[in-house]
Parts: structure tokens; C-alpha cells; sequence
């Protein structure tokens, strides 16, 4: 199957190409420069307060190889050095050096230069364009939604990113389009068995007249032992959750996801849900016996009112993400929303508190507490809702209130008589875009921390928490 679909798509390429003519490349990409500080992330004394900087450049060529054809490519001028974080799109640390942090290899007390980084490439894909459809071929970027699980970081302040090695040919029937996948998200080497495949189809109905959205998105991931076996990291994050030392990589990794979006728009008025469930096993063989189980959803909507000839506007987000259940321990009941997707500046953005309350520990970069780790959180074992208004300022201002409550689902693993409310968080936003492409954006944060961090019995301290956050953004 896979061969034949690899046939097809060259041979479909070959024939669409045509004669060749000269070659054009367009250049595009953006820079930011972000400084953000967080009073007392872990709601305790010591608070682990932070302060950081972080610079970041992006190149964007695309080469017009002719008439429908063109290659597209992402160059990451500043990419973040640290190993736990490469890959994303973090920019370089405002201070940091050309290696992993800390910088044991040079006297870092009469340091005369920062030295050089590397220019990486994040994304190179071909796509060939015709009257009813599209080919891509390549390391390509990918989105679906409002981005609740998969995120391109098409956002000017976007720190991670979702990229895929893809073959597949979108059909365009109208307002219809479905969209077939092959890829690879690993592969060792030129044998066969250390690698891990996807299949994926999407299917979406995008109406731009009537308002009207629906889209299906069905994926599978398979990995062989030898595969899962690579990644120690994989082990090592499941072993540290659950607390299992004896627990070993038994079997194959294989998992499933099947995600919607519904959304309809009218002159003033709107809204968007999407809801993502997934279900597979992790090739984790647990104490018990047993392999552990993946088995969770998240759903997130967004409804937006903007009245004509007024000067706000108002936009409310509502979710939920399932949670692990504590009393199961070789089942995993989580749902992680991406990275990407904020609905607070502190909650579910940076690691908060002195427990794991989230449950998303096994998908975080190791290494890392709350108070050295970047807004490397995410949506999971929680219910919100945060509303969101906008004033326009003025021609060049807009001034954005942001109030979020949340709840636990599920309280932490040990703990007793937990409460589950997370607390409410008031963010303030003044966006200034002094011209066409240019903003800078300053961001105030304030968390009025629930008895949920307390967890119970533990009595752990939940003191309140602030951030601020300033950052510039520029785009061409």
C-alpha cells in the first residue's frame, strides 16, 4: 500500500511539473524579542521566581520552481540550545550560550563574546497545485481546527511548533475537501523495523459564504518494539510518574485519535468546538503485569460576539480535558491540549505549585521544575471557563481583559480529601501595533491560587502568584 501510494505521488509530480522556466524564490519569516517574569510559581516559600529573556528570528524562502510548484522551507536563525527544548520555536535565551545550559565549558565570569549558533531547518516540503487538488511531499507544518492538538505556531508569539514528514494529496470538490496522509515521525536508519509510521485523513466542508464549518480528522501512530526501545526517554517519564522502577518497554506502541470541528459564523456572532478522543497502549509494561493504556478526550469551544460600530468586542473559550485517574495504574485517562493553545498567561501556560496537578509530567521536558522550566504547561485534567473582552483603544491600542476559572477533574495521585478548584486568574493586555506588521503587547497576569494546589491532607501552600510579561513582534 505504502509503495503504491509512492508511485502515485511521484508520478502525479513528474507529470505536473512541465517544461521548466526560471525560478523565483520569495522571502518572508518574522522576529520577537520577549522578556517575562513570574513572581512565585511554585504558590510557596521559596517561591522559585523567574526572569528571562528570549530573542528568536525566522526565515521563510520559497522557491517558485514554475507555474503551481513551489518548495517551502523554515530556517530557525535563533533557535533555543537547550536539548529538552530543541525543535521548538522558544527563540534563544537572552543571555544563554551556543550549548546546553547551564555552560560548564567556558569561564562564564569574564566571557568576551556569546559566541555563534547554528542555523537549523525546521520545515522543507514540496506542493504542487492544480485545479481540483494538491500534493505535499516533505517535513511540513500542520494544523487542524482551532489548533487544540495540532498547532502549526502560525501566531506571532507562538513557542511551539507541529511539524510532520508527509506524503498526501488533498481533493477539492467545492466548498469539500479530503485530504489522505502518509508519514514517518521516526526512523532510525535504512532498516525497516526501527521506525514509527502515521495514516492519517482529513475530511472538511468550509463554507465562506454561509458561515458553515465541519471537519473530521482520523490518525493512527504505529511504532515497533525496537522503536519505542530508542526513546528512554519514553520509559524513564513513566517510570518517574507512577512510581514503577520495575516497569520495561514489552510491547509495540499503538495509538489512535479521531478529532472534530463544528463551527458556524454570522455577521456578529459566532462560535467553534472542537473535541478530540484517543485511546491506544504506550508499549509500557507495568508492575502489574500489564501494558499501559492511553485513554482520554478534550473538547474546547470558543464563541465570539463583535457588534457593528462599537468599539469592544467579546470572545469566550470553555473546555474540558480528562485527567488521569489515580486509582488506575496501568491506564492513563489524560488529555493534553497543545502548547499553543492559551486560554490564561499562568494558568496552564507556566508550571505552577508544588505537585504534578495537571498530570502532564510524562509529556513535559524532563530535567526542568517551576522554576527553571520555560511556559512548557498544557491543558489536561481540568474544566474551564474564560471570557475575554476587547476594546479598541484607540487606532492603535487595544486593550484586552481576560478573567479564567478552572477546576480539577481529578485530584492528584496520593493525595487525600483534595478541593479541585485551580482558582480564578485576571490577565490585562495592552497591544500596541505602532504600524502595518509591527506590536508590541504587554501582559499582566494575576492568580488567585485555589485550595486545589493545597492537595488536601498535604497542606501544601497555594499563595497567590503574578506575572509580566513584554514582547515585540515584527513580521515581512
Amino acid at each position: 500500500m505504502k509503495i503504491i501510494a509512492f508511485l502515485f505521488g511521484m508520478t502525479f509530480l513528474l507529470s505536473s511539473i512541465g517544461p521548466a522556466k526560471a525560478m523565483n524564490i520569495d522571502w518572508n519569516g518574522g522576529y520577537r524579542f520577549e522578556y517575562t517574569e513570574i513572581d512565585r510559581p511554585s504558590l510557596a516559600d521559596p517561591g522559585g521566581r523567574k526572569s528571562y529573556g528570549l530573542n528568536y528570528l525566522y526565515l521563510q524562502p520559497q522557491i517558485i520552481a514554475t507555474d503551481g510548484v513551489t518548495i517551502n522551507s523554515r530556517l530557525d536563525v535563533l533557535s533555543n540550545q537547550s536539548s529538552a527544548y530543541r525543535g521548538s520555536q522558544l527563540g534563544q535565551l537572552w543571555g544563554g550560550t551556543v550549548s546546553d545550559l547551564p555552560d560548564t565549558s567556558a569561564n562564564n565570569t569574564t566571557r568576551e563574546n556569546m559566541g555563534a549558533t547554528n542555523v537549523s531547518v525546521s520545515q522543507l516540503y514540496l506542493h504542487v497545485s492544480q485545479e481540483y487538488g494538491s500534493l505535499v511531499l516533505g517535513r511540513m507544518p500542520y494544523e487542524f481546527g482551532l489548533g487544540m492538538t495540532h498547532n502549526a505556531g502560525k501566531g506571532a508569539f507562538d513557542h511551539w511548533i507541529d511539524t510532520h514528514d508527509l506524503v498526501g494529496y488533498k481533493f477539492v470538490v467545492g466548498s469539500l475537501f479530503f485530504m489522505p496522509m502518509l508519514g514517518k515521525v521516526y526512523h532510525a536508519d535504512a532498516g525497516q523495523g526501527y521506525s514509527n509510521t502515521e495514516q492519517l485523513l482529513q475530511i472538511q466542508y468550509d463554507n465562506a459564504d454561509s458561515g458553515s464549518l465541519l471537519g473530521l480528522l482520523f490518525e493512527r501512530r504505529n511504532a515497533g518494539n525496537n522503536a519505542v526501545s530508542d526513546g528512554a526517554g519514553w520509559l524513564n517519564s513513566w517510570q518517574t510518574y507512577y512510581g514503577d522502577n520495575t516497569a520495561s518497554i514489552q510491547g509495540d506502541f499503538s495509538f489512535q485519535r479521531t478529532s472534530f470541528i463544528l463551527g458556524r459564523s454570522w455577521s456578529t456572532f459566532g462560535f467553534k468546538l472542537e473535541g478530540g478522543f484517543s485511546q491506544g497502549q504506550t508499549g509500557v509494561q507495568m508492575s502489574t503485569g500489564n501494558q499501559l493504556r492511553l485513554n482520554g478526550y478534550g473538547i474546547a469551544s470558543e464563541i465570539y460576539y463583535r457588534p457593528e460600530q462599537v468599539k469592544w468586542s467579546m470572545n469566550l473559550r470553555l473546555g474540558i480535558a480528562t485527567g488521569d485517574d489515580p486509582g488506575t495504574l496501568d491506564n492513563y485517562e489524560g488529555y493534553q491540549f497543545d502548547r499553543n493553545y492559551d486560554v490564561a498567561f499562568l494558568l496552564f501556560n507556566h508550571r505552577l505549585g508544588q505537585r504534578d496537578f495537571l498530570g502532564t509530567a510524562p509529556f513535559r521536558p524532563g530535567g526542568y521544575s517551576v522554576s527553571n522550566s520555560f511556559d512548557d504547561e498544557s491543558i489536561s485534567n481540568t474544566v474551564y471557563v474564560s471570557p475575554r473582552i476587547k476594546t479598541l483603544w484607540s487606532d492603535k491600542v487595544d486593550l484586552v481583559n481576560t478573567l479564567t476559572y478552572a477546576q480539577l477533574l481529578n485530584k492528584t495521585r496520593g493525595s487525600v480529601d483534595s478541593d479541585k478548584s485551580l482558582g480564578f486568574e485576571w490577565d490585562i493586555e495592552v497591544v500596541y501595533r505602532p504600524r502595518e506588521r509591527i506590536q508590541w503587547v504587554n501582559q499582566f497576569g494575576y492568580l488567585f491560587a485555589g485550595d486545589a494546589f493545597k492537595e488536601g491532607a498535604s497542606n501544601l501552600s497555594n499563595g497567590n502568584s503574578f506575572g509580566f510579561s513584554t514582547k515585540a513582534a515584527i513580521s515581512f
